[in-house]
């Protein structure tokens, strides 16, 4: 009797480590890929209808960082909208810093790493007026139309209601 709830005990621990490593966030697969001025350019442009919330962040900015989960309930609640980020880390630190990142918040989005010749380069890409301060976040209509350009740290508030906004207009 005791070796079969010992069998029984050892079979149900094991079925709930199994789930337990398929399901952790901090094992969620993530990809990050380098995107460059074509990459992007198509990225905004060719929307196919799609509205497109696009965040310029960086693992050492402590602002960036606050909001990423006010991103990450905004993409998991307007589905309707591509929510893409770009980190302006540098690409060699893909691995060692924005891919932890990432598995520790269990991103449901897309995220690049900015690779340009120069972060002007970069920066003029979106906004001439832009000095590149983070975080920065672009909201394109469906047809690639800048919409809204926020600079500094917002909330899920501030985010769902331009969102909004721009899908109405759309």
């Amino acid at each position: 009797m005791l070796s079969r709830l010992y069998k029984q005990r050892r079979t149900l621990l094991g079925v709930l480590m199994f789930f337990t490593l398929i399901y952790s966030p901090h094992l969620t697969a993530q990809t990050v890929e380098p995107i460059d001025k074509d990459r992007l350019q198509t990225l905004i442009t060719e929307r196919h209808g799609r509205p497109l919330f696009l965040n310029i962040w960086a693992t050492w900015c402590t602002p960036c960082l606050e909001e990423f989960p006010d991103i990450i309930r905004l993409s998991r609640k307007h589905t309707e909208i591509d929510v893409v980020a770009i980190s302006a880390d540098y690409p060699d630190e893909t691995e060692s810093k924005i891919i932890p990142f990432l598995k520790t918040m269990n991103v449901p989005f897309k995220v690049y790493v900015a690779s340009f010749n120069t972060q002007d380069e970069f920066f003029s890409m979106f906004d001439k007026a832009w000095g590149g301060e983070i975080p920065a976040t672009f909201i394109y209509t469906g047809n690639g139309t800048l919409k809204k350009f926020l600079r500094g740290k917002h909330s899920f508030a501030e985010f769902k209601k331009v969102v909004e906004e721009v899908a109405k207009k759309q």
